[in-house]
């Protein structure tokens, strides 16, 4: 994490009206317009510990045929809260400099994070399906998830830091069975919503 770094981020009392605890399919449309239209850049560091604003974070759930595709934190990686944890998503922060000029800015950040973290050998395709808020604990307060379904053709994934994550094709069933070793994200969406049916 560099702190200078610029990241997507929306003033609280502007994307949150309304209490949102957990995933929620409602109104996912709204809170996109509502980043879109009150998103700005600011410097990482000073919003680290600033739950006035929520840092936006795209998460991408990966399916193929029937099959999610399931990640692992390997025991590197600085987050050590998150070593051996599975995941049923995958996101990240929107950087400035990484969608600089891009007329959809949720967009861009969401195709360089799936870029990024996965090499995939056919056609994908996202479609957002909710949102997830999580202002239990001090990080969950400071970041808002944009969750999206991806849709791939070929279950060709291949996970590109394979140094600190790794990641596989799993049927719902053993999915469901790793729950209580998920991300609390993760954890969120298998209460609320059957991932295979969003």
């Amino acid at each position: 994490m560099e702190a200078g770094e610029e990241i997507l981020v929306v003033p609280r009392p502007l994307l949150l009206p309304e209490v949102v605890q957990g995933f929620s399919p409602a109104g996912a449309e709204q809170f996109l317009a509502r980043v879109r239209t009150h998103a700005t850049f600011r410097r990482r560091g000073d919003m680290e510990d600033d739950p006035g604003y929520k840092q936006i974070i795209p998460y991408l759930i990966v399916r193929h045929d029937g099959q999610l595709f399931l990640f692992q934190r390997s025991g590197a990686g600085g987050e050590a809260r998150l070593h051996g944890k599975y995941s049923i998503g995958v996101g990240g922060h929107i950087n400035k400099s990484d969608v600089a000029g891009a007329a959809d800015l949720v967009g861009a950040g969401l195709k360089r994070e799936f870029e990024e973290e996965l090499l995939v050998g056919g056609g994908w395709q996202a479609r957002l399906v909710g949102v997830l808020n999580d202002d239990s604990n001090p990080v969950g307060r400071v970041h808002f998830g944009l969750v999206h379904i991806v849709e791939v053709e070929t279950p060709d994934i291949t996970v590109r830091e394979s140094d600190v994550l790794s990641g596989r094709l799993a049927d719902p069933a053993e999915v469901r069975a790793l729950r209580d070793r998920m991300e609390t994200w993760s954890q969120l969406i298998l209460n609320a919503a059957d991932p295979m049916e969003l």
